[in-house]
């Protein structure tokens, strides 16, 4: 039977192009992402990216060298189950000739996860719940705490007692980002309270998505999530 490894990497393979990509480039100070798409793969040699040209590429360009240290992360929206894929690999060559490409080495092994309509993926992610005001914004804290897994429909958060808290009331999750510095903010309602177990203190608060105000989509919360679990834990 295959292993697991080798199904993720065949599943690699068949990729298409143009593709979306984050590339992670692994820097001493704090880990630069940016984003690109996929323009081939070579199997067991080598993954083909597009060098950027945008101003976030321009502020990296010191560190787009051979050698440096990077993440790749590749979300396929064109499959049904929205697989998302994370591997550490290093950057080969840079080329300039047929267009402006980056290489990196083909890897070893990689981190896959597939977001299913129903499926809840395990995270820990900083987080924090708000109240909401009137227009949607946050205010004051009600609860510190970590997201503990996500679906495409909601989650499980883990933190303190929400004083006040009840079923069915609407919220504001924050997610922080500790990798790039980010903060994700989605309006969510409360669907399940769980008291602490036997000597813990944390609560724990099941939720859904509520209708989202702005450009944030339900789905691309949950991707966001994930990839932002997969960079702050690939795999050596």
């Amino acid at each position: 039977m295959p292993h697991t490894t080798e199904i993720d990497l065949a599943y690699l393979n068949r990729i298409n192009c143009n593709t979306e990509a984050q590339l992670q480039v692994l820097t001493p100070l704090r880990p630069i992402r940016l984003k690109t798409r996929l323009i081939g793969i070579d199997p067991d040699n080598a993954i083909i990216l597009a060098l950027g040209q945008d101003k976030y590429w321009q502020a990296a360009q010191d560190y787009i060298t051979q050698g440096q240290g990077v993440v790749v992360r590749l979300i396929n929206s064109d499959d049904p189950e929205a697989n998302i894929l994370a591997f550490r690999s290093q950057i080969k060559t840079l080329l300039n000739n047929a267009g402006r490409w980056l290489v990196v080495n083909y890897p070893k092994e990689l981190q896959s996860v597939a977001l299913r309509q129903h499926s809840r993926i395990p995270v820990h992610l900083a987080a924090s719940i708000h109240e909401r005001t009137a227009e949607g914004q946050a205010s004051h804290v009600c609860s510190s705490g970590y997201l503990q897994d996500v679906s495409v429909t909601g989650g499980a958060y883990m933190g303190e007692e929400i004083e006040g808290g009840s079923l069915n009331k609407g919220y504001l999750l924050e997610v922080k980002f500790e990798q790039t510095l980010e903060t994700l903010s989605v309006p969510i309602i409360l669907k399940n309270i769980q008291p602490p177990e036997p000597g813990r203190s944390q609560y724990q608060y099941g939720f859904i998505l509520d209708e989202p105000q702005g450009e944030e989509v339900p789905s691309d919360f949950a991707q966001k999530v994930i990839i932002n679990h997969l960079m702050q834990q690939p795999k050596s």
